[in-house]
């Protein structure tokens, strides 16, 4: 395995916009969830969907992830996930039958890596980080094109399967992003979302302490309803399979939880502080991870989106 430097923190003053109304059903009446400083995450209280209150703009969002997103722990992170990812989607789908697949927010490119080495895919990504992007076609060999989707000349309803890994919590028109991913299948052809579960049992547990809350770049928080009433809201898709599991470590986390109180919201979150760290960040227990996540994934999966605090969710494209 390869390494790579950390991208460097903006140089930048990042502002960030008051997002005005629910992405999920245009409502503007809110309530706060949690309560963090300068980026509370809210909940509509018309459709009960989560989201950070306050976004980047599509600008600065973009030159983010194009110039400052990528690190080992990055790097680590997504070896270990394209393992556990792999589970899944031997469960979901009948891989053998596959032919091509586009991935959307790719990475470094070790799900690819996986699909075209162990089952002959002929997959394609798309990657927005320049240094995820590079890394994947120079040191992977792998077709990965470092641009938005809309920003591709890559072929409408020319894949078997689209998919995206922890990506729809990044975006802030998720409804819009399922309906772009769509026009890619085939008639036919699958869609496979893969999200955090802010639902979950094990969040509620952590409160403002879960690790995924990053609300400066986590910006849309699915549960398995809001997740169900995206996917369903885009015509011609059909949901058709669920999975889902809560990951050993925040099974662990929670359980530390019961005997050392977690930090209250405010204290959880520093937007400052987590721009100037967040590439910094070691990956902790990679050996053990890369080992064991396989077949703690296999063991523990459910086959609905309600209860593990990892939801996958696999959509039919009408032909």
């Amino acid at each position: 395995m390869s390494s790579v430097s950390a991208s460097r923190a903006p140089s930048y003053e990042i502002e960030f916009a008051e997002r005005t109304q629910c992405a999920l059903c245009g409502s503007t009446r809110r309530t706060v969830h949690r309560a963090f400083r300068d980026i509370p995450v809210v909940r509509c209280s018309q459709c009960g969907f989560l989201y950070s209150a306050r976004t980047m703009s599509t600008e600065t969002m973009e030159a983010y992830y194009r110039e400052n997103f990528g690190s080992q722990r990055h790097l680590q992170g997504q070896i270990v996930n394209a393992r556990t990812n792999g589970v899944a989607l031997a469960r979901l789908l009948d891989l053998k039958n596959v032919r091509n697949w586009l991935d959307i927010g790719t990475g470094y490119g070790f799900l690819l890596k996986w699909l075209k080495e162990k089952w002959g895919i002929a997959a394609q990504g798309i990657e927005l980080s320049a240094q995820e992007a590079g890394y994947a076609r120079e040191k992977l060999g792998l077709e990965v094109h470092c641009r938005l989707l809309s920003q591709s000349t890559l072929p409408k309803a020319g894949f078997d399967v689209v998919s995206c890994f922890e990506v729809i919590e990044h975006i802030p028109e998720p409804k819009a992003f399922v309906k772009e991913m769509a026009e890619y299948m085939k008639p036919g052809g699958s869609l496979v979302v893969m999200t955090d579960n802010f639902e979950s049992n094990v969040v509620r547990k952590l409160k403002g302490s879960f690790p995924k809350w990053i609300p400066h770049t986590h910006i849309s928080h699915f549960g398995p309803k809001s997740l169900r009433d995206c996917l369903n809201s885009v015509p011609g898709l059909e949901l058709e399979k669920e999975a889902s599991y809560t990951p050993w470590d925040l099974v662990g986390r929670q359980c530390v939880s019961v005997l050392r109180p977690v930090a209250p919201d405010e204290q959880a979150y520093d937007v400052r502080e987590a721009l100037s760290t967040e590439m910094q960040k070691d990956y902790k227990l990679y050996q053990l991870r890369y080992a064991f996540n396989p077949f703690w994934t296999r063991i523990s999966m459910s086959s609905s989106l309600d209860g593990g605090a990892l939801m996958y969710a696999l959509c039919r494209k009408r032909a």
